[in-house]
């Protein structure tokens, strides 16, 4: 059918059909079946999340060049490579903050580090 002038052309998308609209209420998560989100010093943290809110930490930390070189070469930090995420990244991120103070209570971070030696 040739385009007359003026006339405005839809190139996709929604358009509205009935149909779009069920198969979008067919997937919908009733409020109470939602995840329950835990608050912890004011950000919110998916709650469930096996390791993976302090994975992505680390990962924002490592893509803004804020984590240690001296401490991504020890043992202990590679050495929990082979970890699970569950296990892995709440290990790494509590040796960033020990790391951050090693100086000033060197019993906490022997602490730490021994924890992630244990595991």
């Amino acid at each position: 059918m040739p385009e007359q002038i003026g006339e405005i052309k839809r190139l996709g998308g929604w358009r509205g059909s009935p149909n779009s609209i069920a198969a979008l209420l067919r997937h919908q998560v009733l409020y109470p079946h939602q995840r329950q989100v835990k608050r912890t010093r004011g950000k919110p943290i998916p709650g469930g999340g096996f390791g993976r809110a302090e994975r992505r930490y680390l990962g924002r930390l490592e893509h803004r060049g804020l984590l240690p070189l001296d401490l991504m070469a020890l043992p202990v930090w590679r050495r929990l490579a082979d970890m699970p995420t569950a296990k892995r990244c709440p290990m790494r991120l509590a040796l960033v903050l020990a790391w951050d103070k090693r100086h000033q209570a060197p019993l906490h971070w022997a602490q730490v580090q021994r924890q992630a030696l244990d595991l």
